[in-house]
């Protein structure tokens, strides 16, 4: 597959109707099955930014994880599908709970004033609370008491591209937010609509500069190509960091997801209450896609999924402890153990040579639980 990707700015509002992006999926005249084309035009990638934030703003605001699914894909749809699930069920125990002492208060006030007809007080929504996502929905961090995201200057990487899947990329500051957002829109055929399938979290000064052609193009990047000279195979990004996990052996610069995480399983290896057994497991192509493009160094900004699933169990005598946002995606009970089922993705700067990978974020969430 051919990639180029030209860079472009706008400024654009959010106000866009759904009738307007409801044919975002067919607007291309060329299906790009071996022509190389623009995987969307800067109009089509703007509306469709418009979009996912108008629903998914939305969706936040109602915990509608069904509604969510509809602009985002993959990991990123089940991360943040699970948080808004666990969220709305705690929201409606918290509103039932308000309702509940209202309604004992107002009855306690008709007792002794022996008037009838006084009613109990509706329990308000409970606001969004952390989620299954680790850091809550991946808009949560960012987002407004009362109005939800804005994005704020989006530079659109629009790629052209020859077969599938297509994509491209937006990089975007976020309204009151010190952070970047680094989205990737893809889709698999020109029939399918567009949706969010990585989003990382960034401080500006670690998006790289990326490199261009004479043309004012990204420079192609083969995700499974052996001549891309780079420290690891964008495609084996994966594989590498999960030989990592398990036994330290890897170049990798030290982190939060690194060098961290390893202190970090050590020393809950000492607890002798609790033993955690990790699954750390690169994801399949076909369902998780690796996307990859050059940095002006030689070096590339590379999105890659993991499922990384861990089981607790618990010491006889012990009480397994299961966190409340967990609890609405449980299934089974806890009497010994937990399962937590994760997926992450993962944002890295591989650089050119043999120098060591540096993961620059990482969003992840669990989406299942399952009780022993």
């Amino acid at each position: 597959m051919r990639l180029r990707a030209r860079l472009t700015t706008t400024t654009a509002g959010l106000l866009v109707s759904l009738a307007t992006v409801a044919s975002l999926s067919g607007c291309m005249t060329v299906h790009g099955e071996t022509a190389v084309v623009p995987a969307a035009t800067e109009n089509e990638a703007e509306q469709v930014l418009e979009h996912y934030f108008e629903v998914t703003n939305e969706a936040r605001r109602t915990y509608d994880a069904e509604l969510n699914a509809t602009v985002e894909a993959g990991a990123l749809a089940e991360i943040n599908g699970a948080a808004l699930i666990a969220q709305g069920a705690l929201a409606e125990e918290e509103a039932a709970e308000e309702g509940a002492e209202g309604q004992e208060g107002a009855e306690g006030e008709e007792g002794a004033e022996g008037e009838e007809g006084a009613e109990g007080t509706e329990g308000e929504e409970a606001p969004p609370e952390d989620g299954a996502a680790e850091n809550g929905t991946a808009e949560e961090e960012s987002a407004e008491e009362d109005g939800g995201l804005t994005p704020v200057n989006p530079r659109f990487l629009i790629p052209q591209q020859a077969g599938w899947p297509k994509f491209f990329m937006v990089d975007t500051e976020i309204q009151d937010s010190e952070y970047r957002w680094l989205m990737t829109f893809s889709r698999n055929s020109v029939d399918e609509p567009w949706k969010a399938r990585y989003l990382s979290v960034l401080q500006p000064s670690a998006i790289p500069e990326f490199a261009e052609d004479e043309d004012g193009y990204l420079e192609d990047i083969q995700v499974s190509s052996e001549s891309t000279g780079l420290s690891v195979i964008p495609s084996e990004l994966g594989e590498t960091y999960a030989t990592y996990l398990a036994d330290g052996q890897g170049s990798f610069l030290g982190g939060p997801h690194t060098s961290e995480v390893l202190a970090t399983r050590d020393e809950r290896a000492e607890d002798p209450a609790l033993s955690i057994e990790y699954a750390d497991v690169p994801q399949e192509e076909k369902e998780h896609p690796t996307f990859a493009v050059r940095t002006a160094d030689g070096g590339a900004l590379v999105l890659f999924t993991m499922r990384m699933d861990e089981k607790r169990t618990w010491a006889e005598g012990e009480t397994p402890m299961v966190e409340d946002l967990v609890k609405p995606l449980m299934r089974g009970t806890a009497q010994r153990a937990v399962t937590l089922q994760r997926y992450a993705t993962f944002t890295a700067y591989v650089p050119e040579g043999e120098d060591p990978v540096d993961l620059r974020a990482r969003m992840g969430g669990v989406f299942k639980a399952l009780g022993e």
